[in-house]
């Protein structure tokens, strides 16, 4: 990837700090993003920067507030005038109660999806066309439940890993549409399962080990950078796989569409 900028969320720590450690060497511009100051992440910042030769920016955004979105997009096109991949790694675990963002939206839904379909229609033109790629940090946990478009804010039979994998649900059912929006001569874009990896997010909602975050990281390159079954595919551990049936549904994902434009109407 010499010469190419990548938008990485959720730099800092797991899967995403992993990401950014081994783009560092191979990226020329790398726009990292996170939710702590840069202060905070100062230390870090030095370590990745001294692992190569990219130049290395950091944005502090807070995905519980969507102007805190479109702000990190506007400063992303002061930096560049193209990004060739843009990862949706940001995410959050299931609150152990329902708990709603500074907009209004559960939580666990904004972060994770509501978050990630602004952030992709607001860099879209950034894009270089067909040699643009997208990809969507999601979850094999999407497999494990249905989604109802009626009531995506999960305001009856609330739990945070049902919160959690309807959100990486809805990640999958973007990229499946914005494939089919973006066509045959628009950027590409993938949603991946990274792996059960082991990170702060497992261990808050599941009792399990995992495989180290490198792991996810080189699941997540090669979604960025190598050959990809079609635009809208899902990968599963890196291997092309079936996603939720829901998915494959037209009239779910028209329904989904619906619903994901209006709550982002003030934003879009």
């Amino acid at each position: 990837m010499p010469g190419s900028t990548v938008v990485l969320t959720g730099a800092t720590s797991g899967i995403g700090e992993a990401t950014a450690r081994r783009l560092a060497a191979t990226t020329g511009r790398l726009i990292l993003h996170g939710p702590e100051s840069h202060a905070e992440v100062a230390p870090l910042l030095r370590e990745i920067a001294a692992l190569g030769g990219a130049e290395l920016h950091y944005l502090q955004a807070d995905f519980d507030d969507l102007d805190d979105v479109v702000s990190l997009a506007a400063r992303v096109r002061e930096l560049t005038t193209s990004v060739d991949v843009l990862v949706n790694n940001a995410g959050r675990p299931g609150a152990e109660r329902r708990t709603l963002s500074a907009n209004g939206h559960e939580a666990t839904w904004q972060t994770n999806f509501l978050a990630a379909v602004l952030l992709t229609h607001r860099l879209a033109p950034l894009l270089p066309g067909r040699r643009g790629r997208v990809v969507h940090v999601a979850s094999a946990t999407h497999l494990s439940v249905t989604l109802d478009p009626d009531d995506v804010g999960l305001e009856h039979g609330y739990s945070p890993v049902r919160a959690y994998a309807r959100s990486k649900l809805g990640m999958v059912a973007h990229a499946r549409w914005q494939a089919q929006e973006w066509g045959t001569d628009g950027p590409r874009i993938v949603s991946i399962s990274p792996g059960v990896i082991s990170t702060r997010l497992l261990h808050a909602m599941f009792a399990v080990r995992g495989a180290a975050p490198d792991h996810g990281a080189r699941n997540v390159i090669e979604a960025a950078t190598g050959p990809i079954p079609h635009s809208g595919a899902y990968l599963d551990d890196g291997r092309p796989a079936r996603p939720n049936p829901q998915v494959e549904d037209p009239v779910f994902r028209n329904r989904l569409r619906g619903v994901t434009s209006r709550l982002l109407t003030d934003w879009l």
